[in-house]
């Protein structure tokens, strides 16, 4: 009896056992993120990371073999959980940090932000890639080139120790103008900056093209700039930069240049987007000046050279398309629900078609260039974008309603149906140069820069529907923004 009463409890109990394996193995357990702690092991080290970088910099050959015995460990700062580094590591210790470079990813699950790690470095290979310092497997040749290798699955077994898991250390809190070469590999904290007029409200890199890209961050109290460099495969590439002020962590990194007055360019890299809190109000938060439409401020202009009068600001929409360039880089076509007009810029803008945005004309010059009326001289600081990706509905309109109507409607879009190309003097087929435009009512010029992007795209023959913007060259006239406009 005695023996059956404790068979039925060890049978109870090993069902139970199953049971709770069973509901554990349900569960969704995240083993990229260990406890802290865990498996791991210290060892001794005898380099540290900022002397073991040096030894690079005394060396001209490229890829300088390590042959002494030399250990380095550091704790990892950067990871490619994100995305926006890929196959690679920063390691961080007290006097320094360093890129680690490997031949696979998802390296996260082995050594995650907060691990320790402690790397031999006999057989190893020290590099740079454009001024930023690498450790890394070797090296291959391809059209007499050297390309490095990342550390090899075989080298990662035999050289890397894996130490615990704990805390990354702090950024370092710094200013940028005092960035500098003895930071790049280390984690810091930019403190009261914002992203640039240009660059704020942008996603971080184009996913669609694939491009990465840098933003400009801006220090409010001086004016210093540094990129932020992010991936287009990082996973949040597609959202967008803050539109405040505030700060943000990231590990310092450096491209050279071949500037001899300024030879690095620095870069920050975020691990992702939690690392950046902008939500304070803006250095340059608004434009001045009271809201007035466009349709009031060209009436100001005299027939000659005018200023505006008092405190005004218009509001709009950019309808013309700086990207495919077939206008002048300082110049852009502002659309309201009132009337267009030209703004341009004493350098070139940053503003893309669908971008709104708010300009203080406030003492401005209006002038007309070639017959263009244009707000002239315009600081880029007397600018803001207010949002993107506005697609104002262009004006159907025939082409004698056009010419009817052209002052009206100078630096505002419209779209023309069953429109015909033909040549004039520019290349014969393509956008390039002079064409016609005809409909059934008229006809009207059509000018493409030679330097657009789609200059020489092939026009198609037959009948069309062109969106365009109403123009002034000494002359009636109306331009495309891209080849897209022609349907």
């Amino acid at each position: 009896m005695f023996f059956q009463k404790n068979k039925n409890l060890a049978t109870g109990l090993l069902a139970t056992l199953l049971l709770a394996v069973s509901f554990v193995a349900c569960v969704k357990t995240d083993f990229d993120q260990p406890p802290v702690g865990g498996d791991g092991q210290d060892i001794p080290t005898n380099i540290t990371i900022a002397d073991l970088k040096k030894l690079h910099s005394n060396f001209s050959g490229g890829f300088l073999p390590i042959t002494d015995e030399l250990v380095i460990g550091g704790t990892v700062v950067m990871d490619d959980r994100s995305g926006n580094y890929y196959k690679a590591l920063v390691i961080q210790d007290s006097t320094g940090g360093i890129e680690i470079s490997f031949s696979n990813g998802y390296l996260y699950n082995r050594y995650p932000i907060g691990r320790k790690i402690y790397i031999r470095c006999k057989g190893l290979m020290l590099t740079d890639y454009n001024g930023l310092v690498q450790l890394v497997g070797g090296f291959y040749e391809e059209n007499g080139q050297r390309e490095s290798i990342g550390i090899t699955e075989n080298q990662e077994i035999n050289h890397i120790v894996r130490g615990f898991l704990g805390t990354p250390p702090a950024p370092k809190s710094v200013n940028v103008n005092e960035l500098n070469i003895n930071l790049v590999g280390t984690l810091i904290r930019l403190d009261g900056v914002q992203f640039s007029k240009c660059d704020m409200g942008k996603v971080y890199a184009d996913a669609v093209t694939q491009t990465d890209i840098n933003r400009t961050l801006e220090q409010c109290s001086n004016g210093a700039e540094v990129y932020l460099r992010s991936s287009s495969f990082s996973d949040f590439a597609i959202q967008t930069t803050p539109t405040g002020q505030g700060s943000i962590i990231g590990v310092l990194g450096i491209y050279s240049s071949n500037s001899q007055v300024d030879p690095y360019d620095f870069q920050l890299y975020i691990r992702d987007p939690r690392d950046v809190s902008m939500t304070g109000a803006r250095c340059d938060a608004a434009v001045g000046g009271t809201l007035t439409n466009i349709n009031e401020i060209r009436a100001l202009f005299s027939g000659t050279t005018t200023n505006v009068t008092g405190s005004k600001k218009i509001k709009g929409i950019v309808v013309s398309d700086r990207v495919n360039k077939n206008l002048n880089d300082r110049n852009l076509y502002l659309q309201d629900g009132t009337a267009g007009i030209v703004v341009r810029f004493t350098e070139n803008h940053c503003y893309d078609l669908g971008d709104e945005v708010e300009v203080d004309v406030s003492g401005l010059e209006l002038s007309e260039f070639n017959k263009l009326l244009q707000v002239n001289n315009v600081p880029p600081s007397k600018a803001i974008r207010l949002g993107s990706g506005n697609t104002p509905t262009p004006r159907t309109a025939t082409i004698a309603e056009i010419n009817a109507n052209f002052d009206a409607w100078e630096s505002t879009v419209v779209r023309i149906t069953g429109v015909t190309i033909a040549n004039t003097n520019g290349v014969a087929g393509v956008y390039s140069g002079g064409k016609s435009l005809t409909d059934g009512t008229g006809s009207i010029p059509m000018f493409t820069q030679s330097y657009a992007t789609f200059a020489n795209v092939p026009y198609p023959a037959g009948a069309v529907t062109v969106t365009a913007l109403v123009s002034d060259f000494n002359g009636k006239q109306v331009i495309l923004r891209n080849s897209g406009d022609v349907q």
